[in-house]
């Protein structure tokens, strides 16, 4: 069902005052943010600083007042201390009704834009789907994975299936931070910047700023029966260095079409070159072009069984509120755009 302009202004004018408040309470939560994560990098400095004072002599020789009066070690540090304690605590507490506020304003668009979906919230991540669909090469059923939000429709050909998912994922990346982790003095600069410099300068809430994936996440049915499976990836070095490094996927083959404007966009890998070429037909990579350049987002497919896995990248998150000042049409707008979008897919893409 198409919104009209009409129904989403007058959404907009219904959620107007708690869109303000949002804003409100989200302006705040980073303003606490910020302050929790600056006291424990000023925290983290002056225990190192502890360290060199206890273990270096020469350091000790050039502040001998340190040598006599111990306590100028430890006032700092309590200080630091009682201050984190009670910005941890207004964080908190501040983060709590930010999110409380956001769910709420968050369901009551969803219905009102789309009242013929059920649309759930605070609902377990669908590990089974993430892991058969082959998108994230270094997910298993066991990895980190959170789900704000769901979105169930049927039609009379098929079911649909939209998530908004974070997911932390193991990758080559993060693989190599881990090991850096293990490096003395290098480790402490790494928390440094991994958990308090990222957490300072993110835009981002403090619950996605570590996340290596957050965005929409969908399944359909496909009218094709296939034995193996095809991947479409993003053409990105990341992509394919997680694809390779994984080694987790060991049975696939890089298959290279003979549309250029696609293999520049995209990269595929599947088990069987033959039902490669038969799923991705000249006219299904011309719709999903087309269904890339209307996200205007990196997009990502799988076809496996009867399925069609879809992956849409959003910083933000489906079910999230964008960043900025959020009492305006256009974010009601957006929100209805990236959800009809996405119960559009199997009429855009033909799968009935």
């Amino acid at each position: 069902m198409k919104q009209e302009k009409a129904d989403i202004t007058k959404i907009h004018q219904e959620t107007s005052t708690a869109l303000r408040d949002i804003f409100q309470k989200r302006r705040r939560t980073r303003i606490l943010q910020k302050w929790v994560w600056g006291i424990t990098g000023i925290f983290l400095v002056l225990m190192l600083l502890g360290l060199l004072a206890y273990n270096l002599p020469y350091f000790v020789s050039e502040l001998p007042e340190l040598q006599l009066r111990p306590e100028y070690r430890m006032y700092p540090l309590i200080g630091c201390v009682v201050l984190l304690t009670f910005s941890s605590y207004s964080f908190t507490a501040a983060f709590q009704k930010f999110k409380l506020a956001e769910t709420q304003t968050m369901a009551q668009m969803v219905k009102r834009l789309f009242p013929q979906v059920v649309f759930a919230q605070q609902i377990k991540a669908p590990e089974a789907q993430v892991v058969d669909s082959k998108l994230f090469p270094w997910i298993k059923e066991d990895s980190a994975l959170y789900c704000y939000g769901q979105i169930r429709s049927r039609t009379q050909t098929t079911e649909i299936n939209i998530t908004d998912l974070g997911m932390v994922k193991a990758n080559l990346s993060n693989r190599f931070l881990a090991g850096l982790m293990h490096i003395p003095v290098l480790n402490f600069f790494l928390v440094l910047y991994q958990q308090v410099f990222k957490q300072m300068v993110s835009h981002n809430s403090a619950e996605t700023v570590n996340f290596t994936f957050r965005g929409m996440f969908c399944w359909f049915r496909f009218k094709k029966k296939l034995n193996g499976h095809t991947v479409v990836l993003p053409n990105t070095p990341g992509s394919k260095l997680d694809r390779w490094g994984s080694f987790n996927f060991t049975e696939e083959e890089r298959i290279y079409l003979e549309d250029p404007r696609f293999n520049d966009k995209f990269v595929v890998y599947a088990t069987d070159q033959v039902e490669a070429r038969y799923v991705l037909s000249s006219a299904f990579m011309e719709r999903i072009l087309e269904l890339m350049e209307k996200f205007d987002r990196q997009v990502y497919l799988s076809f496996q069984d009867r399925k069609l896995y879809l992956a849409v990248d959003n910083a933000n998150g489906l079910f999230s509120f964008p960043a900025g000042q959020l009492d305006r049409v256009e974010t009601v707008q957006d929100l209805a755009h990236d959800i009809q979008l996405a119960l559009d897919v199997p009429f855009e893409l033909k799968l009935h």
